[in-house]
């Protein structure tokens, strides 16, 4: 018999069937926090790395941090988020190669990315 994947996890519990349904859980799409979506490119980065941050709700403006492996801001800047969000430059020049966490605070929320510098 094939199993099928079914459109409720709690249908794949009832039938007691052997497989893990993966994805978010209802409604947590629409709940999405904007600042998941913040990326960091190129990642592994040389000169400079681009940091595009998404349109916030209630929020005019954002501040990009580069932390270092000891957690000391080496570089920060303010940016002002349009409607379509915005984007910053982070100047790489002169940093030690290594891993480095990128911090976008906006608003009450804040999320942290990992940028490697070569």
């Amino acid at each position: 018999m094939l199993n099928t994947v079914c459109c409720s996890p709690r249908v794949g519990l009832l039938l007691g069937l052997p497989f893990l349904l993966v994805g978010a859980p209802e409604g947590r799409a629409q709940g999405r926090a904007p600042l998941d979506s913040v990326s960091v490119y190129p990642n592994p980065a040389h000169i400079r790395a681009t940091v595009a941050v998404p349109a916030v709700a209630g929020a005019t403006r954002a501040t990009v941090s580069l932390l270092d492996a000891q957690g000391t801001v080496v570089f920060e800047q303010p940016l002002s988020l349009l409607d379509q969000g915005g984007t910053a430059e982070v100047p790489l020049l002169g940093k030690q190669p290594g891993l480095y966490r990128v911090q976008v605070q906006a608003g009450n929320q804040h999320v942290v990315r990992t940028l490697k510098v070569e």
